[in-house]
């Protein structure tokens, strides 16, 4: 969903591996994550919707983390702005104009005034969002965690060394601080205490490699725990739960989920694959068609047509040059460039 997660993965050289090699399992890790996204948004009370909220955000911030390295400005800057922030800024533009023509056509009042009164929630009080634009949040916070997890790591740090320790250490205190309330989100930026642990997350379980099979199996267990019994948390607000609890428990949940699309039988792998690399365009679109729809189907009705249209939009979106470079920031990239 990050538009970066599953692309390639580089060495701290900035040399690919070999090749520019891509993941499957990470796309599929990000598949099995836009579908929890999505029924997130459909059943939004009850033990499965707390279950997803446990996890689902922090998932995506991980698997930025993951594939995350510290480059030069000259090169992040660039691949952040194409990658993220003109998709973000053109799907926004397309989100308010679909809300004032179809709010329109049927009589109702729509979400904002004006475009002005859209522009200025959407960039300058990212935690009012609501309706179609409550997901707005999630690309503003990933673009200015990458920034900050950038300078973090400058200098060919290491993850687990004391200066990123040190660091984090003060941004868990923000992330305390942050979820407290009362803070305004300009460009989704309570989220981003919370995301920079999870991407440090990320990176942690990059630089160590997969868990024994004995850490395999606690990190199992506390994924169940999670699921089971851990509060929701609602990122875009700055809320990160339990504190260290809750985000080691979806870091056990996405690890654990790993391991699992690892092993999925090849018919399997091809569907999580394309729904992870169509995870940007679910990811913008998915809440307006729920939103819209939402007095005309049945629940299951919704949740399949909102990740099966917004699948298909993908494909028309990819079919033209033009429309890959604007809505989803994909261009061919030199192989010591940042996948954005």
């Amino acid at each position: 969903m990050s538009g970066e997660s599953g692309k390639a993965i580089e060495r701290e050289d900035g040399r690919a591996d070999g090749a520019r090699i891509r993941l499957d399992w990470l796309d599929a890790l990000k598949g099995i994550g836009i579908i929890a996204v999505v029924a997130g948004h459909v059943w939004t009370r009850g033990p499965v919707r707390d279950a997803i909220y446990a996890v689902h955000m922090p998932l995506f911030f991980m698997i930025s983390g993951y594939t995350a390295r510290a480059v030069p400005w000259r090169v992040l800057l660039p691949a952040l702005v194409r990658g993220l922030l003109v998709p973000f800024l053109c799907f926004s533009a397309l989100l308010l104009a679909a809300d004032f023509l179809i709010e329109g056509l049927r009589g109702v009042r729509p979400i904002f005034p004006g475009w002005l009164a859209g522009a200025r929630t959407i960039l300058l009080a990212t935690d009012q969002t609501r309706g179609p634009f409550t997901i707005l949040w999630f690309i503003p916070a990933l673009l200015l965690a990458r920034l900050a997890w950038n300078a973090i790591m400058a200098g060919g740090r290491r993850p687990a060394g004391w200066p990123v320790l040190l660091a984090m250490a003060a941004v868990f205190a923000l992330a305390l601080v942050v979820a407290r309330g009362g803070i305004r989100s300009p460009f989704g930026a309570v989220a981003v205490p919370g995301a920079l642990l999870m991407i440090w997350a990320g990176a942690l379980w990059r630089q160590w490699g997969d868990p024994s099979r004995p850490l395999a199996l606690l990190l199992a267990a506390l994924a169940m725990l999670t699921l089971a019994a851990f509060p929701p948390l609602n990122m875009k607000q700055g809320d990160i739960g339990w504190p260290v609890l809750s985000l080691a428990g979806a870091g056990a949940v996405t690890v654990t989920l790993a391991a699992l699309a690892r092993r999925f039988p090849p018919a399997l792998m091809r569907m999580a694959v394309a729904l992870g690399r169509a995870s940007l365009t679910i990811m913008y679109v998915h809440v307006a068609m729920i939103h819209y729809l939402t007095p005309y189907a049945p629940k299951l009705l919704l949740f399949a047509g909102a990740l099966g249209a917004s699948w298909g939009l993908d494909c028309l979106i990819r079919s033209a040059r033009w429309t890959r470079r604007l809505l989803l920031g994909e261009v061919k990239l030199p192989v010591k460039s940042l996948d954005s």
